[in-house]
């Protein structure tokens, strides 16, 4: 901790401010669960089902699975991730699917393999990619549960290597329990009934939970962030033009970190009318929110005006990054800006960019509707998607309101929540209500797509805080 001191008087000398702590705040509630979650009551794979991620059906098909008493593993795939189209269908199959092979020696004899368990089952669940308004959804192609061997016991699942997963939100809820102080088994117990399952029935062990916590806490944030300081000013040191800010806690550990580069100042000042603000992606082992400010050039190129690192995800960190960034540009603010769907931001852009008009992207509200209404809305999901996209390109207010009444009645949906809430904040994402501000063509979906893969991309290579800064500045300025 004294390091981290030190680091923060040289860069309090070298002009840089810390941002006093501020510790109140007030905690967001999250509304989104995976398809996954809402379906576990009835685990019985269907041709049809959807899910918003192959990590959503992996882990919907593995609870099946041990309820069955099997367990499975990935299998083909067709495409390749960050290759034209990416993974576009993927086959989950039964452990013990296909016949073991036969590995040549170094005399060219053909050696058998260790005693293998499979024996050519045939059970098996494929899933296909399909992109709607550019947004994907895997959609069940095929599944079978015709097994040739016998199944295992429900003890003998439970000991059984394959049959434990953690998933990515997984990962993150426990992430988020261990720090609101709970056991392990109130975590197990509480993400079973989120998951409707069964006691004892989760994909994973309390073994494997009491594994990931402690990579948790091998984790060595108070050095990283330390590192991470001295970087930034080192960096301010080459670059006098390079700019950064901070903030403590109470504890005086790192809560908040912003920075933007030379060149990102310099294409702000000319391409920075409008901006998109994403704040969907985080460091799950720091537990921290990763924030960029992209926009455009005048050749569709996309353009990084900057980053930001938040510790919580409320009112008094977004207002922090805001304000941190509006200082970064010389108190320029951009003419529009583009979040996820997101109230505390919502909030912040209001207080500190009153006349910047701000929008939903589409792209992230759409992507949650197969965890709204799939289910609710059954064979008529695809038809109403149909209409509410309709309803959404029109170019005439009147028309989308007798439109947005006669979609609710036609489909019963008078009362839901997520339609009452889209309504009353149609102003921030319907076209018709938007067509008269520029947005520089980043309210079209394939542009939100296009910037969440290449985020995801960089964000997969990433381990530790300390090396964030230059990665960033190679992978987003590499040309």
């Amino acid at each position: 901790m004294s390091d981290l001191m030190s680091v923060v008087r040289e860069a309090s000398e070298n002009n840089t401010d810390s941002s006093p702590p501020d510790i109140s705040s007030v905690e967001e509630t999250p509304e989104e669960t995976i398809l996954s979650r809402q379906t576990s009551i009835n685990l019985v794979p269907f041709i049809g089902q959807r899910f918003v991620s192959q990590d959503a059906a992996y882990e919907f098909y593995c609870s099946f699975a041990k309820q069955c008493g099997f367990s499975i593993r990935r299998h083909r795939t067709r495409g390749k991730d960050g290759v034209g189209r990416g993974v576009t269908r993927r086959d989950f199959t039964c452990h013990r699917g296909g016949f073991p092979q036969l590995k040549p020696s170094e005399d060219g004899k053909l050696l058998r393999n260790r005693k293998s368990s499979r024996c050519g089952c045939q059970a098996f669940m494929r899933i296909v990619k399909r992109a709607d308004f550019d947004v994907p959804e895997w959609h069940v192609t095929g599944f079978s549960n015709n097994h040739n061997h016998e199944l295992l016991k429900t003890n003998e699942m439970s000991s059984h290597p394959s049959s434990c997963t953690l998933s990515a939100d997984d990962k993150s809820r426990i992430c988020m329990y261990a720090k609101a102080g709970m056991s392990v088994r109130q975590m197990l117990r509480l993400l079973e009934l989120e998951k409707g399952v069964k006691l004892g029935s989760l994909p994973f062990t309390e073994v494997d939970v009491r594994n990931l916590l402690q990579t948790f806490r091998n984790v060595d944030r108070d050095h990283d962030a330390t590192d991470l300081l001295k970087m930034c000013k080192e960096k301010k040191d080459r670059d006098p033009s390079f700019k950064y800010n901070f903030q403590l806690d109470a504890n005086n550990r790192l809560e908040h970190i912003a920075w933007s580069y030379a060149a990102s100042i310099k294409s702000y000042e000319v391409f920075g009318d409008a901006v998109i603000f994403d704040t969907t992606h985080c460091l799950e082992a720091y537990d921290m929110i990763l924030g960029i400010w992209v926009g455009v050039d005048n050749h569709g190129v996309n353009c990084f005006f900057g980053f930001v690192l938040l510790r919580d995800e409320n009112l008094q960190s977004f207002s922090w990054a805001l304000e941190t960034f509006l200082d970064f540009m010389n108190g320029k603010a951009p003419e529009t800006i583009l979040t996820d769907q997101n109230m505390w931001l919502k909030e912040a852009v209001a207080l500190h960019m009153p006349r910047t008009k701000h929008a939903f992207s589409i792209w992230h509200i759409v992507a949650k509707f197969s965890d709204w209404f799939s289910l609710l809305l059954g064979p008529q999901y695809d038809k109403w998607k149909a209409d509410f996209l309709r309803l959404y390109n029109l170019h005439c207010a009147e028309d989308f309101e007798l439109g947005w009444r006669e979609m609710c009645n036609v489909y019963g949906l008078h009362g839901n929540k997520h339609i009452s809430s889209l309504h009353s904040l149609r102003a921030f994402w319907a076209l018709p209500y938007l067509r008269s501000y520029f947005f520089a063509g980043m309210t079209n979906p394939s542009h939100s797509e296009s910037v969440n893969a290449y985020i995801q991309r960089f964000l997969s290579a990433q381990s530790v805080l300390n090396n964030f800064i230059e990665q960033a500045n190679r992978s987003f300025f590499k040309n």
